[in-house]
């Protein structure tokens, strides 16, 4: 059971696929958020105003088709995961295609009933992806705040009128910020 929060945004025209998919994601997740759409233009607005952490969608809807989820969700966040949950995507080549085009991956409708045991490893897969991309943003806003001190410290050396020994101490504050950074700061 997963115990992180989840935003979900489901874009299914069927209310009895939508019922039986929100069933499972509450199977496999202790308390997720869960945002349905039918129209390409909500599922567009709610990408917008409710950011989800994943997509599901079924391929075949009225008036349009998952390709178009794709490429809407793509369009405003293209990090977004997107998993086509579907009864119709029986042609291998047309799954590549849903593949290739950026969904996370596929599902059969076929055994719903069973669909959360296939469901939790992506969603832990999905979220341990996204607590990697926070750890790697995280470290590159220290390592920007470090440059960003640095730079003020340049600064402050740059305008000092004080003697000499004041100007070695900005530099002794340099080289300490810099410490093992250097490769890093070269690059």
């Amino acid at each position: 059971m997963i115990k992180e929060p989840l935003k979900i945004l489901i874009v299914e025209d069927s209310i009895t696929d939508v019922a039986l998919l929100q069933r499972q994601i509450r199977k496999c997740v202790q308390d997720p958020e869960i945002v349905v759409s039918d129209k390409i233009i909500q599922t567009r607005h709610a990408v917008k105003t409710f950011i989800p952490d994943v997509v599901f969608t079924d391929f075949q809807l009225v008036g349009f088709t998952g390709m178009e989820v794709i490429e809407n969700v793509q369009e405003i966040y293209p990090n977004i995961p997107i998993i086509v949950v579907t009864g119709t995507l029986n042609d291998e080549e047309l799954a590549a295609k849903v593949v290739l085009s950026g969904a996370s991956g596929f599902l059969l409708k076929s055994n719903m009933s069973k669909l959360h045991e296939r469901l939790e490893p992506m969603l832990s897969r999905i979220l341990d992806e996204k607590a990697q991309l926070f750890a790697r943003l995280e470290k590159e806003r220290r390592e920007r705040e470090k440059l960003e001190e640095i730079q003020s410290l340049l600064k402050e050396a740059a305008l000092s009128e004080d003697s000499a020994e004041s100007t070695q101490e900005y530099y002794q504050k340099i080289l300490a910020n810099i410490g093992d950074r250097i490769k890093t700061i070269i690059k």
